[in-house]
């Protein structure tokens, strides 16, 4: 499919914003994760101080910065732009083992619509997040993505490898690992779990973040194996982008409709910081 086409002849329609949620006592947490204002942040102090501790950070201050990005990925403009582009969902549990192709018009209109409920099944949860390359091998969203600025963090000599996703409110992925990189939340909210590589936590890969979640917050501690600390925990709002070390185990879950896109980085190739944000 020709995006730009479709972009330039669709006409534009009325539509609602992308809406807040009352995720109750997921809205009272605090964040217990290091945070720093993007100001004060330089790629020097962030490589010596958590890259090279493997240490998460939050980093805070960049809503002023991303007004085009934000208003290309409101409601309306994701609908009327690339509402017909199809998408590829997975399950949301741990592995992600089934696929499902919808329009993003279905996937947001019938899923994004429907909040997450306790007893739902992570392995029969459809969730956005990735797959942006289509059959014939293009990434049809690499217009969306030349819009984003990479954040300053990110060395100008690294790999780096976008994955954008939009989810409805108490979505989310359960916990897993991969390398590292940094998520920043463009609407909504999104409150994240992480812990060290070791110890393993247990848990079961096809119950969904929030109903893991709810039953940890019930218990009054998110770890439930022998692990002498408790799990990190915090809400990256809209503005807002976490560092997840390489290896941290980590769980998702959008308190809100919430739009988000993650950058994989490769830092073992250093370079000089980026002029962008």
């Amino acid at each position: 499919m020709d995006v730009a086409a479709v972009v330039a002849t669709r006409p534009v329609a009325a539509h609602r914003p992308w809406r807040a949620h009352d995720a109750g006592a997921f809205n009272q947490r605090t964040c217990t994760v290091p945070t720093m204002d993007v100001a004060d942040a330089s790629l020097e102090r962030f490589m010596r101080t958590f890259a090279a501790a493997n240490a998460p950070v939050v980093i805070t201050g960049l809503r002023a910065h991303r007004a085009a990005f934000r208003e290309a990925t409101t409601r309306g403009r994701m609908l009327d732009d690339y509402g017909d582009v199809k998408v590829t969902l997975s399950t949301a549990n741990t592995f992600s083992y089934d696929k499902v192709v919808k329009t993003l018009r279905e996937y947001i209109e019938h899923d994004v619509e429907k909040a997450v409920e306790i007893g739902q099944r992570a392995n029969e949860t459809l969730y956005w997040f990735g797959d942006h390359v289509d059959s014939d091998g293009r990434n049809v969203w690499s217009t969306l993505f030349a819009e984003y600025a990479p954040l300053s963090l990110v060395p100008a000599g690294a790999d780096v490898a976008f994955s954008f996703g939009i989810g409805g409110p108490m979505s989310g992925v359960p916990l897993h690992v991969h390398g590292p990189g940094w998520s920043e939340t463009i609407v909504g909210r999104k409150h994240w779990f992480l812990a060290p590589p070791t110890p393993a936590p247990e848990f079961d890969p096809n119950v969904t973040a929030f109903q893991w979640a709810s039953e940890r917050l019930r218990r009054g501690r998110f770890h439930n194996n022998d692990a002498p600390e408790e799990m990190l925990e915090c809400t990256v709002a809209s503005g807002e982008a976490i560092y997840f070390p390489n290896d941290w185990w980590h769980a998702t879950l959008n308190l809100d409709e919430s739009v988000f896109i993650s950058s994989f980085v490769n830092y073992a190739r250093d370079g000089e910081v980026k002029t962008e944000l």
